[in-house]
């Protein structure tokens, strides 16, 4: 066993014999943990910012029926939570998966809302154990990295997909194109283009060629602003395994070459060595 694989089980034996020698001696106890605020005071936290801070604890944490919050301590923010005995190995072991970054997705969701909260406060916390004082997850807020952002901007692109709305009653049109799960709105066209592209609603996918105005998002995410079209074209919408069998069928396809693969590989070598030029 190598240790990173190691690790999840070490953790494991460490959770259990953590919660072994609370036990000994002494009636099992519940596990106090403490999140910390630096930015307020218990007479400046405003009560709805708490409740969402405690929210996402909650979240955090899991095994909601036997996690409960105790108190407000003084001094910086110290928001005191207790986990039931029974589920105290749990809570740490999930606490330990999101601190490695193999937690369940709704666990990560759940630090990620913390350390936007924080930030937004202008404030760093900790997350500890409330007896040893141990940091469990350290949380950055303020202190994150700032994301790149870039003022919109206009370029030449295209875009595919069906149409499913076109219209407009000013001197052009608007439609909304869907690709999948994902909606293209802010489409615009003369109207000549628009009754063409209308006999196409609902029916085979088409590619937009034209201008489009774009942004990107603090999360990295890009968004289409919105898309002036210039022209456009039907896109072929036979099946792959259509199209494939159509392939196979021409004479000197190469297909089922031996060296099929290799002459494939090749072209992808070229066209990546293009794009580092």
């Amino acid at each position: 066993m190598d240790f990173l694989t190691a690790r999840p089980y070490l953790w494991c034996r460490s959770a259990f014999g953590r919660w072994r020698r609370r036990r000994k001696g002494s009636a099992v106890q519940p596990v106090e943990y403490v999140f910390r605020i630096d930015a307020f005071t218990p007479d400046s936290l405003p009560m709805a910012r708490l409740a969402e801070y405690l929210g996402a604890l909650a979240r955090l944490l899991g095994n909601l029926e036997h996690t409960h919050f105790v108190r407000v301590d003084p001094g910086s923010v110290r928001l005191v939570h207790k986990v039931d005995p029974v589920d105290a190995p749990k809570v740490e072991m999930r606490l330990n998966s999101v601190r490695i970054g193999d937690a369940p997705k709704d666990a990560q969701n759940a630090r990620q809302t913390l350390e936007d909260l924080l930030a937004s406060d202008n404030a760093v916390g900790a997350l500890a154990e409330s007896l040893s004082g141990r940091v469990v997850l350290p949380f950055v807020g303020r202190d994150r990295p700032k994301p790149m952002t870039f003022p919109p901007f206009r370029e030449d692109a295209t875009i595919d997909g069906q149409v499913v709305s076109i219209g407009g009653r000013d001197s052009t049109a608007h439609a909304t194109l869907q690709d999948g799960d994902i909606f293209h709105a802010g489409v615009v066209m003369k109207r000549e283009t628009a009754r063409e592209l209308a006999k196409l609603l609902y029916g085979a996918p088409v590619r937009l060629h034209g201008n489009g105005r774009f942004e990107r998002h603090a999360d990295g995410v890009w968004k289409m602003l919105d898309f002036r079209v210039e022209r456009f074209e039907i896109l072929n919408d036979r099946p792959l395994a259509e199209t494939l069998a159509h392939f196979r069928e021409l004479p000197g396809n190469g297909l089922m070459a031996d060296d099929a693969y290799h002459a494939v590989a090749k072209l992808r070598r070229d066209d990546e060595n293009d794009e580092d030029q």
